[in-house]
């Protein structure tokens, strides 16, 4: 006789690293109502716009072509800065019939989900050179990940105190979900880390895109 499917194992192995299979999870996927047509369209263009008005600037500044952009701790700031502004206004713009306080929320969350782990990043590079056992490839990579999901916890609790969402139900946590988002943090904090195989793949030229994703996804909250 087959012994009977223990359904609860899942959950006794995700508590043991401190994880609980319910509605609100660290690997839930928030659902949300599907946009039209016409709301992808706005959050989209204004996403778009948002990211391109600091890129016309940076261009200006560094004479150079898109293509050969060099981004810094600021140019990063003032990427995810102007996507998130954009991707809020643009579903506000046409999102009417909800509440537009939900997208700001998100978009304060987004902005520090961002921010925080950034600021981060030349801290721990420096703390890595000084000391010689951390000055390596592998050893940096590990700090910065280590240290870009710490910025996101605390980015998050900020943002909840903004929010007036640190208590309750309605407090914003982080999800799996906003770590791949953060692809645009991990990705500038591996160019400014200056790792070789960086220079190689060209991410930089990515790098935009992976900021209007951050705001697009705040612009769709609901």
């Amino acid at each position: 006789m087959l012994a009977p499917i223990n359904n609860n194992y899942p959950d006794k192995t995700f508590k043991t690293f401190g994880f609980r299979l319910k509605k609100d999870n660290f690997f839930t996927i928030p659902k949300r109502k599907p946009l039209t047509l016409t709301e992808k369209i706005s959050i989209g263009a204004g996403t778009l716009i948002g990211t391109a008005i600091p890129i016309i600037q940076f261009r200006k500044k560094q004479q150079v072509s898109l293509s050969k952009l060099k981004y810094t701790e600021k140019e990063m700031i003032l990427l995810s800065t102007g996507s998130i502004t954009g991707g809020v206004l643009g579903g506000i713009i046409t999102d009417r019939k909800t509440n537009p306080q939900y997208k700001i929320r998100e978009g304060i969350f987004q902005f520090f989900n961002a921010i925080v782990p950034t600021l981060l990043i030349k801290p721990i590079l420096k703390t890595c050179e000084h000391f010689q056992p951390l000055n390596n490839t592998k050893a940096k990579a590990a700090a910065i990940l280590s240290g870009i999901f710490a910025g996101m916890l605390f980015g998050a609790e900020i943002s909840n105190r903004i929010n007036g969402t640190n208590n309750g139900k309605n407090k914003r946590k982080v999800k799996f979900i906003d770590t791949i988002a953060n692809i645009d943090v991990i990705s500038g904090a591996l160019i400014m880390a200056k790792f070789p195989i960086i220079g190689k793949l060209g991410i930089e030229k990515f790098l935009p895109l992976f900021y209007m994703w951050t705001g697009y996804e705040a612009g769709r909250m609901r």
